[in-house]
């Protein structure tokens, strides 16, 4: 089946080089984004098939005690529309930062979030390419009612899933997604497209037939001095040297072969140590190949592998 990997987040432009050069799908905020977003919709218009999701931003403006102006992220998505592969409707985001939402709050957020859908659906140019998103926490109802609803004479074609990021342990995420898909196979709309917002564990994309998926593993793992291989996550950097996982504390073969992964990325060990921008392009680089490689193996055994 076909499967898309999303990077998203922010980092130096090395990065983003280095997902053009690759031909990989990106993911970025129209809240606080833009500029970066200008350089990949330009990539769009130069090569088409290029694929470009837009996120509303609404968990970015909600924490910062903010409201998005749902009419100007609107224009915005119609300005841009035949750049753009998908984008998100607005979120409603229960109570505040600062304390826990209320039950009734709790109850109102998916109907709220719904709304803003409609009300969205009826603006853009593309509506078939808006999505609303179902989060961990809401009632199962309202994720059978967006694959059962039909609108414009045919079902809704993609839904996004959230609500997961620091969910621990992966085996919770895992269950949810099981519940989700039960869902969704029981619906009107069994063959509905699902997008994995914040989806970072290998065994979970590879056992549920996600459409696509995007995750910002590729910075973090970075900027904690680490990169992505093979075998575990390995400590380049030298602050990273007190932990098992640390290139030094490795077989002398798997330090060879991990020098190797590098070396693919035209990088030298050396370079990657003390250089985060660099660590990043390794792991776009480790990210894409399994990308690349995708294979749907169906509800298998979980092994919480992670990017």
């Amino acid at each position: 089946m076909s499967f898309d990997l999303y990077f998203a987040g922010v980092r130096d432009i090395e990065a983003d080089e280095a997902m053009m050069a690759r031909g990989s799908c990106r993911l970025y905020s129209q809240l606080r984004d833009r500029s970066r977003g200008k350089l990949w919709l330009q990539q769009a218009k130069e090569k088409p098939g290029t694929k470009v999701f837009v996120d509303s931003g609404a968990y970015s403006a909600w924490s910062r005690g903010k409201s998005i102006d749902t009419d100007e992220y609107i224009n915005y998505l119609n300005e841009n529309t035949n750049e753009l592969t998908l984008f998100a409707s607005v979120d409603n985001i229960p109570g505040e930062l600062t304390r826990t939402p209320t039950l009734k709050e709790k109850q109102q957020s998916p109907l709220l979030s719904w709304e803003n859908y409609m009300y969205m659906r009826e603006r853009v140019k593309e509506p078939d390419k808006l999505l609303p998103v179902f989060h961990m926490g809401e009632d199962f109802k309202h994720l059978s009612n967006m694959c059962n609803t039909i609108l414009d004479g045919k079902h809704i074609p993609y839904i996004g899933l959230g609500g997961t990021v620091g969910v621990r342990p992966s085996s919770v995420k895992s269950n949810w997604y099981k519940q989700c898909f039960k869902v969704i196979k029981e619906s009107d709309n069994p063959n509905i497209k699902t997008h994995a917002f914040g989806m970072t564990s290998l065994d979970i994309l590879e056992n549920y037939p996600f459409t696509r998926a995007d995750s910002t593993t590729w910075i973090m793992l970075a900027i904690n001095g680490n990169i992505l291989t093979k075998y575990v996550v390995v400590g380049l950097s030298n602050s990273a040297q007190h932990r098992p996982n640390h290139i030094l504390k490795l077989p002398k073969d798997v330090q060879k072969q991990v020098e190797s992964q590098i070396a693919e990325c035209n990088l030298t060990l050396e370079e990657c140590v003390e250089n985060t921008n660099l660590r990043t392009v390794v792991n776009i680089h480790y990210i894409q190949n399994w990308a690349d490689k995708y294979k749907y193996k169906g509800n298998n055994r979980f092994q919480k592998r992670l990017f």
